[in-house]
């Protein structure tokens, strides 16, 4: 009964659009407590990804747009964003990818001076502007996806700054320990920066354990630092990777 509405929750979510768990409930006949532990079990297994009340359906080929990211697992990517915050000092130039975990990094800087920002991210741009934080953005092609640059023109130039720490997330770590995303565009950029980054920080909610990105990035173990809401699996190793779990 259960892996039935499983195939059911996939057929209705198989357009790819957002579908509250009020809608799943009545077009299945079930009661929305039901609904809920259905989505959590397949968010699990990386059947789909909740937020705000429903769900999309996601693939390994396709990324949830930011607008939908930006509220899954917001609690977790909020702790995880403020351990990230402990590592920054003054005067540092940071990276900040588009991901929806590091937007949250945002908070917490302006408590550090003269800081300098360089990300790819429209919304970080737009958060940062409230702070009034020194901020230089990347350009190039631009994703309406990840509200993201990415390309040879933003490779190009992010090679000219010195960074002292980048602060990234992304959707996948499989079972090998590497970390991988649905994008090949977003990686390219990723690997540029962190051949120009001093301090290497990832942040990863246990929601991606195990997952099988279609792009491989880097190894943990090419990591400074880690920081997650649970351990990792004993199947991971991380290397010599700093871990902080909170």
């Amino acid at each position: 009964m259960r892996e039935e509405r499983f195939k059911k929750i996939l057929e209705i979510l198989s357009d790819g659009k957002y579908v509250s768990v009020e809608s799943l409930s009545k077009q299945l006949y079930v009661s929305m407590p039901t609904i809920r532990r259905d989505l959590t079990a397949m968010q699990e297994i990386g059947l789909v990804a909740r937020s705000h009340g429903g769900a999309i359906r996601i693939t390994e080929l396709d990324s949830p747009p930011i607008t939908f990211r930006i509220g899954v697992n917001s609690g977790e990517k909020i702790r995880l964003a403020a351990e990230a915050a402990k590592l920054i000092e003054d005067d540092a130039v940071i990276f900040m990818d588009e991901s929806t975990t590091t937007l949250h990094l945002i908070s917490h800087l302006p408590r550090f001076k003269n800081l300098k920002v360089v990300t790819n991210s429209m919304s970080v741009l737009q958060n940062l502007y409230r702070y009034k934080i020194q901020a230089y953005c990347l350009g190039g092609e631009f994703s309406r996806d990840s509200l993201s640059f990415f390309g040879r023109e933003a490779e190009s130039m992010v090679k000219r700054f010195g960074i002292d720490f980048m602060f990234f997330s992304s959707s996948a770590v499989n079972r090998k320990g590497w970390i991988a995303d649905y994008s090949e565009p977003s990686n390219s950029l990723r690997r540029c920066v962190l051949e120009q980054a001093d301090k290497k920080v990832f942040l990863c909610d246990k929601s991606k354990f195990g997952k099988h990105g279609a792009y491989t990035l880097a190894a943990l173990s090419d990591m400074d630092y880690v920081i997650l809401n649970s351990p990792l699996p004993e199947s991971i190793d991380p290397g010599k990777a700093v871990i902080r779990v909170v």
